[in-house]
């Protein structure tokens, strides 16, 4: 069985800022470029990956986030206030601090600074120390364990999940009708995957992806709340749905992907329909 050590290492902010990045995009539309760019969307028709386009754009993200916070620090914020001696103060960045918790080596921000020949205190250049960090090959893979991390939360969201494939398919829809982005799926060899009106084609849903979403949901029709475990009835058959449907330029992709009852999914078709905000208790209070 796959377990993630769960470091909590600012798992919940993150997961607030992609919140509202999501809830908000207009806000932050000049970054989506870098990812979305020069029809970048297609790099995620491809169905059901395992690093899945959530898993893709909290990368993103959080990269981004540090690279915006290696201009912005301040000597106040990187003191170390761990360390009581006030003589001869100490100080941290916030990304060492990742290092630190994911135990992955690296030149210490106070060994950097007595090696380099820049008042970096007085002038408050820590961009330079952020770019030898960028540069270790364990960044990457510290922003896959942030990323992983975050994940495991927003998995659970479903509100989030809709209108995070939401915000994925309004990009989608973009392409269709325009003859440039028509080149890049031929060019990219995606006609198997993308229909000329840039929906894309239904395909089997993998066992890990069915099982996957089969314990997210507790067995349970996420609508009407119907066991389908088959221990109550064998005529409950489990039915695994796109949350935003392929008609809507959903995306084959685990995070796209929730479980109704036969009935439930009956009537849904494929038409939208509100998320499902209704959670099981641990224990009754």
């Amino acid at each position: 069985m796959a377990y993630i050590d769960m470091k909590y290492f600012g798992t919940y902010y993150y997961s607030n800022i992609v919140q509202g990045i999501i809830k908000n995009p207009f806000d932050y539309l000049t970054n989506f470029e870098s990812i979305f760019g020069n029809y970048g969307i297609l790099g995620f028709v491809q169905p059901f990956r395992k690093k899945s386009n959530l898993h893709e754009f909290l990368d993103f993200v959080i990269d981004s986030l540090f690279r915006e916070e290696s201009s912005k620090l301040t000597v106040t914020a990187c003191r170390d206030t761990t360390n009581f001696n006030f003589g001869n103060p100490t100080y941290i960045t916030p990304l060492e601090q990742a290092f630190r918790v994911y135990e992955m080596e690296h030149l210490s921000f106070m060994d950097w600074w007595k090696n380099s020949k820049e008042e970096i205190l007085k002038n408050e250049h820590f961009g330079e120390y952020y770019e030898y960090l960028f540069y270790l090959n364990d960044y990457y893979k510290i922003i896959e364990l942030l990323s992983e991390d975050v994940f495991y939360i927003l998995f659970l969201n479903r509100e989030f999940l809709q209108e995070f494939n939401k915000f994925f398919a309004s990009y989608l829809e973009m392409c269709d009708g325009d003859e440039e982005a028509k080149n890049a799926v031929i060019e990219d060899d995606l006609h198997d995957i993308v229909r000329p009106n840039f929906k894309l084609n239904r395909v089997n849903i993998p066992k890990w992806v069915e099982r996957a979403v089969f314990f997210r949901d507790r067995g349970m029709c996420v609508n009407c709340g119907k066991d389908l475990s088959g221990y109550l009835s064998l005529d409950n058959k489990e039915n695994y749905d796109h949350i935003v449907p392929l008609n809507l330029y959903g995306f084959n992709d685990v995070s796209n992907i929730q479980l109704l009852c036969k009935k439930c999914n009956s009537e849904k078709s494929g038409n939208p329909s509100l998320p499902a905000t209704k959670y099981q208790r641990w224990y009754e209070i």
